[in-house]
């Protein structure tokens, strides 16, 4: 708190003091006559730019970005394309080497130097920052200079909550996710045929065909090595299991009331399955620590079963064809729960995008560039590339991915990454774009998933990463915090102490409740009930 604290008075400090200099700056090589660039003249004689050029003159600004830690990198050739075609040049401030987003954003601040663009992974640290006087409110340029994000902030309501903060302010441009669906549930396939299973369509057959797999050897290598249900979600595996049961560790509402689930019903009913699951060995045994790889070691060992993944998973059915002759991995709907009811929680939201510093000199040029992105250019060069060398465009008009792409040692997606295409900025996302690397079983999950919109919830919050995505005031937000930081840690090792078994849940639960109302849970209820109304518009 104390460090907080310090940063807040440091970045106050020089937000008050002289501008940060360089911002906005010219190229060095860059000429004081304009005579070199692409103008042309209306009838008042005043110049008007050509094409797609946003400045007369090339100008470059500073940005501060890490995306799956990958820092922005203006090397990238996407982004020497968009600089080639609309004079503004964008120059990385985070180390090519640090991929510590949250280190690397705490610094800056400390430092007081604010890059002329900034975003974050956290929504709520950048409506913060605007709120403090670090990032410059957009409604206004928006209206005059943004007549793209204007009409997408008119016509998408989802957009314009994400983007406005409580205080009416836009801080920050989304990245506009159009795909509702996220993540599948995927089963074996051959292992369900060599077994003579069907597809579980309810909980209760889902164990029993993980028991199946766990028993009866449907890999057919004659030795128990199968684990049926895995996850490479790590510390977020928790609650998508506990989805099969309607629950979860946090919180969640239920017609228009807020609750925290840990403390609902449908919980104790989750977590004494997981335990049993977990004892009677349906569960990865590593689930809480063998990381990010699970999904390509336990398929490339032809040993796991189960899983809840994007729809990459489905690419195993080519990657490992020579070497699991058979194998086969589908999607499936998610398996009912013990109410009969088939929920799929896990979906796509307007995600964090980026905004103007308010030590940037020019903020205007920058949110043309930003304007420029929800253009059908802008739009274009972001989610597919460059025309010729990332994709080409179909006689129908539809688009496809050239075999550089497809073809990549990296996955399709990895490979657009590393030009740079696909980045966190505020854009329109293409649902298209991720269809045409698809392979089929991924886009059988996707076209599954989507064409089912009964399985997702309405008048929901984003849902990030499993955490609502409410909007508090200061002070409740403060308050929420420091509430969250004692129970959060509690109920993260109390659900590991009894799915590993060393302690019991049956006998813990009561103590449990009454530690969670101890430590300020009622109190956390109130706010979240609160910021789900104002997210309700009551």
């Amino acid at each position: 708190m104390k460090t907080k604290k310090i940063l807040a008075i440091l970045l106050t400090f020089t937000l008050m003091a002289t501008l940060f200099i360089g911002c906005g700056k010219k190229d060095d090589n860059e000429k004081d006559t304009d005579t070199n660039t692409k103008t042309t003249e209306n009838k008042s004689g005043e110049k008007e730019l050509e094409g797609s050029l946003i400045s007369s003159e090339p100008k470059t600004f500073s940005i501060f970005l890490n995306f799956n830690n990958m820092p922005f990198n203006p090397e990238w050739r996407l982004w020497q394309e968009i600089a080639e075609k609309t004079n503004i040049s964008l120059e990385g401030v985070i180390s090519q080497s640090n991929s510590n987003e949250e280190e690397a954003f705490n610094l800056m601040l400390s430092s007081g130097k604010l890059a002329d663009i900034i975003g974050f992974k956290n929504p709520a640290e950048l409506e913060k920052l605007g709120r403090d006087g670090g990032l410059v409110p957009l409604n206004d340029l928006i209206k005059e200079h943004a007549p793209n994000i204007q009409a997408v902030l008119d016509n998408d309501d989802k957009f314009r909550q994400g983007a406005t903060a409580l205080d009416g302010n836009i801080y920050y441009i989304p990245k506009n996710q159009s795909l509702v669906s996220a993540e599948f549930w995927w089963v074996r396939q051959d292992w369900l045929d060599n077994l003579g299973l069907d597809v579980p369509t309810t909980v209760d057959q889902l164990y029993d065909v993980l028991t199946a797999f766990k028993n009866n050897d449907p890999n057919g290598n004659g030795e128990a090595d199968e684990i049926p249900l895995f996850d490479r979600a790590g510390w977020k595996m928790p609650d998508e299991y506990l989805y099969l049961w309607d629950t979860s560790t946090e919180f969640y509402p239920r017609d228009g009331k807020m609750t925290f689930e840990p403390m609902e019903e449908n919980f104790k009913v989750g977590v004494t399955n997981l335990v049993k699951w977990y004892k009677e060995g349906l569960i990865d045994p590593e689930i809480l620590t063998r990381g990010a790889k699970s999904r390509d070691i336990l398929y490339s060992s032809n040993i796991g079963g189960m899983t809840h993944d994007w729809p990459s998973t489905g690419n195993y059915n080519r990657s490992l064809a020579e070497d699991i002759p058979g194998f086969n991995n589908v999607s499936i709907a998610p398996p009912a729960n013990q109410n009969g009811e088939v929920i799929e929680r896990t979906t796509r939201y307007p995600g964090v995008g980026w905004g103007i510093s308010s030590q940037c000199e020019d903020p205007v040029t920058l949110i043309k560039f930003f304007d420029y992105m929800f253009t059908e250019e802008g739009s274009t060069l972001m989610n597919w590339g460059i025309e010729g060398e990332t994709y080409t465009v179909n006689d129908d008009g539809t688009k496809s991915y050239t075999d550089t792409v497809l073809n990549s040692e990296q996955t399709p997606l990895g490979y657009l990454r590393s030009l740079g295409i696909q980045y966190r900025i505020g854009m329109l996302q293409d649902a298209e774009y991720e269809y045409a690397f698809m392979t089929p079983e991924a886009s059988a999950a996707a076209k599954l998933y989507n064409s089912n919109p009964q399985w997702y919830r309405e008048d929901m919050p984003p849902y990030l990463d499993g955490e609502l995505g409410l909007k508090y005031s200061t002070d409740d937000e403060a308050e929420y915090k420091k509430i969250m930081s004692e129970i959060r840690p509690y109920v993260d090792e109390m659900f590991q102490k009894w799915l590993l078994g060393a302690s019991d849940f049956e006998k813990d639960y009561d103590g449990f409740i009454n530690e969670l109302k101890s430590r300020g849970i009622e109190r956390a209820i109130e706010i979240n009930q609160t910021a789900y109304d104002t997210f309700l518009g009551k």
